[in-house]
């Protein structure tokens, strides 16, 4: 860790004299030819950007002398993505084509280069923080169940772990901040340690994104990305509180940013707290949960990049469900056996057994300006404390104390004849400490390793891509001896893989536009697939783990078409994932255990085989009205263990989403802003293909609902709206509820209320 201070304080204050540019121009209506005022100008590489005024006029100072990808971006508009050498072009016209969609969005997740996502490849999907936060959701994962081939694991009402065109834990790679998330993304009890609120925009790659990310990115990524500093010589504050009817969810969030003289900063601090959620027929008992969160960024932007210091801390105390129940009445039992009535299964209380949640990450995300060249590198420690209580609240039953350092660096060179390269290195180091009374896994270290390096090709209208990577990793599993009884052997085990991604796309006219991508990816065992010894939290079942497993391997082939006119949007994507040495767990020969009870155990072992995942996502958007949409989607996923010629397990059933929004016209100078409305049907069809110890779920259909606004008060911005999920109160099951084999349903009819209060001021910079 001290080393990789000193590296990087020498590199901060060892940079070269870069001239300074200005970058100025107008933003104009393409049709009216009429300025636009409120546009957003942004430069993803340097995180900083500017507004146009009521004259469409625009000014960015301190400006690197390089080549740039700036985009233009305002709502009823199509967004603009275009490269500028800074260099050569310091006055520049955009103008922008009125649109009921977004179309031209720039991502930077999956594919090492900053480009319009049109032009990568893989299939990418971004989510801005309008529709997280106004999506009625209590985290992130269950918001982003509505986006096409996305889905979540959830246990009761606060934990809930997403997944990926059927593929989920430690097979998809969680990135805030430029840093993945290390918790114990193992665990079916464990969800992101990331809160809504601090999520100015996410991205979600669908599929490997190994060479980017290294292990664990075999089944995809969720970027979860920073908040874009203010304009030079803006301070903005903003308010977030929502309430949610069927928990009594109150959440309320408060943030402070500016930018003076490009030194930025922004500070964010976030409590929440929720009472056990309904379901149509009752409350279910201890379910109930709380949260407090803070996030804080400070840096500064200059002309040679930016350096931007984050520091965060996550707190969650959340009940754990048990399900159990009196044989009699029915009625939820506690811990010590004592009946709860249903006038006390509703308490806003957190009772035994819970679970304490603290994770602290402290980071440092640069970018460099090198000449022509970029130099991108973020370093992070983080500490993940995870304590679980059975039967006193103040003595750990488990307490798992997980520290982790990283390191991503990567190198840009100068674009040469179209050709853009990068070259780069990861590294990471972990331990884990038990510290409570029981055992799960044993204590560990683990130090990962990879080296990548891509290439891209751009054409008028096409892109290729290349690129290769190599990883390595080490983990070293200690023995455990308690009560003279051996519970976990030690290991040493190294682990090793080539990944890589080949891809192309093709825009044969202005609405239209081709991808196809294969990838290879790669997973490491996990410290439970290797070393469980005990029963699975929650589930009958006692695991034993299999020191001897081989890294996972996949190849997976995607292709996309998507076509977008003034009246319609559509995008099909279909993919084919095979993984070899697929990792699950199997009963063997009927192998039973006794363990403390006088019941039999049956004994599952952690085994390997060839697997086969394969499905499509088709979104069809029809605006034949500026003020009306027509959304409707459909995701398909079909998992298949080859080895058993079985189904795979915890296999998202056929999602239907069907949506009508309409974007209400007022006078210019209303007080309210983009009113709407909005109603739609989630049909989710049975899922019966199912693995030996599943169940089957049957189908159902959801009815929701949203109203909201923006208000303009003196130059400032107060949102409000309102959410309705399950509005007809209906008794349904998700197949991926864990709690569905305690008979315990999903949650019943939601009212969200939220409001979202925006102001700030201006004064005057030196630039």
């Amino acid at each position: 860790m001290n080393r990789l201070l000193i590296i990087y304080l020498c590199i901060l204050v060892s940079f070269p004299s870069i001239a300074q540019n200005i970058l100025e121009g107008n933003v104009t209506d393409k049709v009216l030819k009429q300025p636009i005022a409120g546009a957003t100008i942004y430069i993803p590489d340097l995180k900083s950007g500017t507004v146009s005024d009521e004259n469409g006029r625009f000014s960015i100072k301190s400006l690197p002398s390089t080549r740039l990808l700036i985009q233009v971006k305002l709502i009823g508009f199509s967004t603009i993505s275009r490269y500028v050498d800074i260099s050569k072009e310091t006055d520049i016209n955009f103008e922008l084509t009125p649109s009921a969609i977004e179309a031209g969005e720039v991502v930077i997740t999956g594919s090492p280069f900053t480009t319009d996502n049109s032009r990568t490849s893989l299939s990418v999907k971004p989510i801005d923080k309008r529709t997280l936060i106004e999506s009625g959701s209590s985290n992130i994962a269950a918001a982003l169940e509505k986006i096409p081939g996305m889905s979540s694991i959830s246990t009761g009402g606060a934990i809930a772990k997403p997944v990926i065109r059927g593929l989920g834990y430690n097979r998809i790679v969680t990135i805030q901040e430029g840093t993945r998330q290390e918790g114990q993304q193992w665990g079916d009890e464990h969800g992101l340690e990331i809160e809504e609120f601090s999520a100015d925009r996410i991205e979600i790659l669908k599929g490997p994104g190994s060479l980017m990310y290294g292990s664990d990115a075999l089944g995809g990524v969720i970027h979860v990305l920073e908040q874009v500093p203010p304009s030079l010589g803006t301070i903005n504050s903003e308010l977030n509180t929502k309430f949610s009817s069927n928990d009594r969810n109150i959440a309320a969030s408060v943030m402070n940013e500016g930018n003076i003289n490009g030194f930025v900063w922004s500070v964010r601090g976030t409590l929440r707290n929720a009472g056990a959620y309904k379901t149509p027929g009752e409350y279910i008992y201890n379910s109930a949960y709380n949260e407090q969160n803070v996030n804080i960024m400070t840096g500064v932007n200059r002309k040679w990049g930016f350096t931007h210091i984050h520091l965060s801390s996550f707190n969650s105390q959340i009940g754990l469900v048990e399900g159990e129940r009196d044989s009699v009445t029915g009625l939820f039992m506690n811990h010590q056996g004592t009946i709860i009535s249903k006038e006390n299964a509703n308490s806003r209380a957190v009772e035994l057994p819970q679970q304490k949640i603290e994770h602290l990450k402290v980071s440092a995300v640069n970018s460099f300006f090198l000449r022509n060249n970029i130099l991108k590198w973020n370093i992070a420690y983080q500490q993940n404390d995870r304590r679980e209580f059975e039967g006193d609240k103040n003595r750990e039953a488990l307490f798992f104390h997980l520290k982790t350092l990283t390191s991503d660096a990567r190198f840009y060179f100068p674009e040469k004849n179209g050709f853009e390269t990068v070259a780069g290195v990861s590294l990471m180091a972990q331990q884990n400490q038990n510290k409570g009374e029981e055992y799960l896994v044993p204590d560990y270290h683990s130090n990962d390793g990879g080296l990548f390096a891509s290439v891209k090709k751009n054409l008028t209208k096409a892109t290729w891509n290349l690129g290769v990577r190599y990883d390595m990793k080490t983990i070293n599993g200690e023995e455990l001896i308690s009560n003279d009884e051996l519970i976990f052997h030690s290991f040493n085990n190294t682990f090793g893989a080539f990944s890589g991604s080949a891809g192309f796309t093709y825009q044969f006219t202005p609405g239209w536009n081709f991808k196809a991508n294969i990838g290879r990816g790669f997973r490491s065992p996990n410290i439970s697939e290797l070393s469980a010894n005990g029963i699975h939290e929650g589930t009958f079942r006692y695991e034993i783990g299999n020191p001897a497993l081989k890294p996972e391997t996949s190849l997976q082939g995607d292709l996309g078409l998507a076509y977008n006119s003034a009246i319609i949007s559509s995008e099909l994507t279909v993919f084919y994932n095979l993984i070899d040495n697929f990792i699950y767990y199997r009963n063997l020969n009927d192998e039973k255990i006794f363990k403390g009870t006088t019941d039999e155990i049956p004994v599952y072992r952690y085994v390997q085989g060839q697997s086969l995942l394969k499905g499509f996502e088709f979104a069809f958007d029809l605006h034949p009205f500026e003020f009306l949409h027509v959304e409707n989607s459909v995701s398909v996923v079909e998992g298949t263990n080859l080895h058993l010629n079985k189904p795979l397990p915890f296999i998202p059933a056929l999602h239907f989403r069907n949506e009508c929004k309409w974007n209400i016209s007022l006078a210019k100078r209303s007080l309210f802003n983009e009113p709407y409305l909005t109603i739609g049907l989630d049909n989710y069809l049975k899922q019966d293909k199912i693995d030996v110890f599943e169940t089957p779920t049957k189908g159902y259909s959801l009815l929701y609902a949203g109203v909201g606004t923006e208000i303009i008060l003196r130059g400032n911005k107060v949102r409000v709206y309102v959410i309705g999920e399950n509005l007809l109160d209906k008794s349904y099951t998700n197949h991926l509820n864990r709690l569905k084999d305690k008979g315990i349903n999903n949650q019943g009819r939601n009212i969200t209320f939220g409001l979202n209060f925006m102001f700030g001021y201006h004064k005057r910079s030196k630039g």
